[in-house]
């Protein structure tokens, strides 16, 4: 079993120290230790063992950053020199630039390192590939994703850095790691509309917003045999549609892709460990291939809407 420190305990931290909780119960995690320079953070932060308003004298072989994200580079730098296996919330730097320079800091020291793109890790995607590789449903033509919140806008916040690179990593992890080839934007940092082109004509069209009507959280492939749809708040089946006929295709697993994610990186660390290979999901070059879309994808915006 590893330690494990939290690193912010905001809306987020509090999703990672109740899955981290359950890892607990399950003794695959040993002892959390939550940090938070905020005395209300640390009050809510119940479930943790030790609390703390510092990362120093901290004992954890594993730190989650899941602090501001402006903080995000520097911190995982820093924790990464100091020796601890880092797992680091999305976004992985303000910049390209920025987040190669956490990935080189994580290869200079040999640590374990993981990027918080926890949708790769949906129990539906990993059914979604199969289908795309079996044939089942045919030659892929369209994307869409949409994740829309009532969640109110958080000041300074920008809605593609927060809920639109989940999609554009996604996408391109169905696609089977392809580069696109442009982005298209529009709408603002509140609510904004993406657009996607892969080689051989493949277009993906990603919906996000804050301040929406209704929750709404689907991924849709669209096939030239046929469609398949899933709600990302439902961890156990997809739907498959065929000639308007719906089958409901139940997944191998139905963990949460937060307590997937989790278990990975602590069983690469274990691996690392024990002098074993490991694999870092997403790999570093996906990692960046994110950042570096979401980059464009909001330059390519042609309007801010301040918040």
């Amino acid at each position: 079993m590893i330690n494990v420190a939290l690193l912010g305990c905001g809306r987020w931290g509090q999703h990672h120290l109740n899955a981290l909780s359950d890892l607990r119960d399950m003794g695959i995690v040993n002892q959390i230790t939550a940090v938070d320079t905020s005395p209300d953070a640390r009050s809510k932060a119940i479930l943790a063992d030790v609390v703390t308003d510092s990362i120093e004298n901290v004992f954890a072989d594993l730190v989650i950053v899941a602090t501001p994200s402006n903080m995000h580079a520097t911190q995982a730098r820093d924790l990464m020199a100091e020796g601890f296996h880092v797992l680091v919330e999305k976004p992985l730097g303000c910049c390209e630039a920025e987040a190669a320079q956490v990935l080189a800091t994580a290869h200079e020291h040999g640590r374990v390192m993981g990027v918080g793109l926890l949708l790769r890790f949906h129990p539906a995607v990993k059914l979604a590939k199969e289908l795309l590789l079996n044939g089942s449903l045919g030659r892929l033509e369209t994307i869409r994703f949409v994740r829309r919140t009532i969640r109110n806008a958080p000041k300074g916040g920008n809605v593609i850095e927060a809920l639109g690179v989940h999609a554009i990593d996604l996408i391109c992890h169905i696609m089977g790691e392809m580069e696109p080839s442009a982005i298209h934007a529009e709408g603002d940092l509140v609510e904004s509309r993406l657009a996607l082109e892969f080689p051989h004509g493949i277009e993906a069209i990603i919906d996000v917003a804050w301040d929406a009507n209704i929750e709404c959280r689907s991924v849709t492939l669209v096939g030239s045999r046929a469609t398949l749809r899933f709600d990302l708040d439902i961890h156990d089946r997809a739907i498959l549609v065929t000639d308007e006929f719906e089958t409901t295709l139940f997944c191998e697993s139905s963990h949460s892709p937060l307590e997937s994610e989790l278990r990975h990186i602590i069983a690469a660390i274990e691996d690392h460990n024990a002098g074993r290979g490991w694999t870092a999901v997403p790999d570093h070059g996906a990692a960046l291939r994110g950042v570096r879309w979401t980059e464009r994808a909001i330059i390519a915006l042609p309007l801010a809407r301040h918040n």
